[in-house]
């Protein structure tokens, strides 16, 4: 079994850790974040990001952003990214056994599906996304890379969601809708039409 390491602390480091460990596919080695945090299931604090190097250098060749959205500061994924590429980490995808992916799926590295999310046929995920509890990712839908769709959100057939987009909670979106890239959904929005890049809606969207 390879090991891991885990970029990034809290909550959705938690449910991420979860997974990680119904599969059965990885060794949790510990976590790196900014500050000192305390053990989690055990998985001690390694220390911050500047000793990722040295864990590559050991032979540790997996790594996993577990930074949940981060609203303005959401380039800190990216970052983050960027710099475990360049050390040569391979970012896996994670996958909650309890999620429903259809065969044809794309998923980019670096994406996490939690628990009862279902990704219907000929779907995309591109890079570093987070499709959180629950939700549904219907039939011919396009989600770009480091966007986040909140628990139980619906997506309906052919949508398409541009990259750093966060949907909330609760929303829905309809079929055929183009979601730009960095917009913000609100949670419990129903959305009717397009939504511009950088848009920021919530409430029936028409």
């Amino acid at each position: 079994m390879d090991d891991i390491i885990l970029v990034g602390a809290g909550g959705h480091a938690k449910s991420i850790i979860d997974s990680i460990e119904k599969n059965n596919c990885y060794r949790i080695l510990g976590f790196t974040d900014i500050m000192h945090v305390d053990k989690y299931r055990g998985y001690p604090y390694l220390g911050n990001d500047d000793i990722l190097n040295k864990y590559f250098e050991k032979g540790v060749k997996y790594a996993f952003i577990t930074l949940g959205f981060l609203g303005g500061a959401s380039n800190i994924r990216t970052l983050l990214y960027e710099k475990l590429k360049n050390i040569g980490y391979k970012l896996p995808v994670i996958i909650d056994p309890s999620a429903i992916i259809a065969s044809d799926v794309k998923i980019g590295e670096g994406s996490f599906i939690g628990k009862g999310c279902i990704v219907n046929s000929a779907a995309h995920v591109e890079e570093m996304c987070i499709i959180n509890t629950g939700a549904v990712i219907e039939h011919d839908n396009e989600i770009g890379s480091y966007s986040h769709i909140s628990v139980n959100s619906t997506l309906c057939g052919n949508v398409t969601v541009g990259s750093y987009t966060f949907i909330g909670a609760n929303a829905t979106i309809i079929q055929g809708k183009n979601i730009g890239s960095k917009s913000i959904i609100g949670a419990g929005s129903i959305i009717l039409r397009d939504i511009f890049p950088a848009e920021k809606v919530y409430g029936v969207v028409s």
